[in-house]
């Protein structure tokens, strides 16, 4: 039987328990995976993961509110749901985070989870491909600097930058074709704190 769900725009993560389930490498490559409606064993074969290391994960998802079930089939006497994200993008709330220690273990989590599945996307796209996506012609980016701007500079940068994120969101969330290729975007753009004579030491 199939529900006709329409998706959030955002789902906003603003609790430490629902930012500890989504702040896992498994769980966000689940996220990603359920653009469309998709059966755990689905899911599995997309990831290449046994479905049976899928299925706690996949229900502390549903039970947070992360996922939900879109339809459902009896498959020889069993029943069988199939799955999909509840919204087209998620957002981690500023403020949860501003609230944890920068050496806390959620803060940790956090970091390592999104920087992780940047590297397992990129690895996976280079062994598939046989391809640098960051070779000179090729369509990747990968760009590292720090930059040293006035008040004035990095509003103006930062203005920009959202601009073009709220742009580029705004036309991702539109009807999905399945046909369109998928571009992985992970951006960090922070105030850096220099480090002490300790540390240069």
């Amino acid at each position: 039987m199939e529900t006709n769900l329409t998706l959030s725009q955002e789902f906003l993560v603003d609790d430490l328990e629902t930012l500890k389930v989504i702040a896992h490498n498994t769980r966000l490559n689940i996220l990603q995976s359920l653009k469309h409606p998709k059966t755990v064993k689905e899911v599995a074969k997309f990831l290449q993961l046994p479905a049976t290391k899928l299925y706690y994960h996949v229900n502390l998802m549903e039970k947070h509110g992360l996922i939900q079930v879109v339809e459902t089939n009896i498959v020889s006497g069993i029943l069988e749901k199939k799955y999909q994200v509840v919204a087209h993008h998620y957002r981690i709330d500023n403020s949860l985070l501003t609230e944890q220690p920068a050496a806390s273990a959620e803060m940790e989590q956090m970091l390592t989870t999104i920087f992780n599945v940047t590297e397992t996307e990129i690895r996976r796209t280079v062994q598939d491909s046989e391809q640098n996506p960051f070779a000179e012609g090729a369509t990747g980016i990968l760009y590292r600097a720090s930059l040293r701007l006035t008040p004035e500079q990095h509003a103006e940068f930062y203005g920009r930058l959202k601009t073009i994120l709220d742009e580029i969101t705004e036309q991702s969330s539109g009807e999905a074709n399945s046909e369109q290729p998928i571009y992985g975007l992970t951006l960090a753009y922070y105030p850096i704190q220099p480090p002490s004579d300790e540390e240069d030491a």
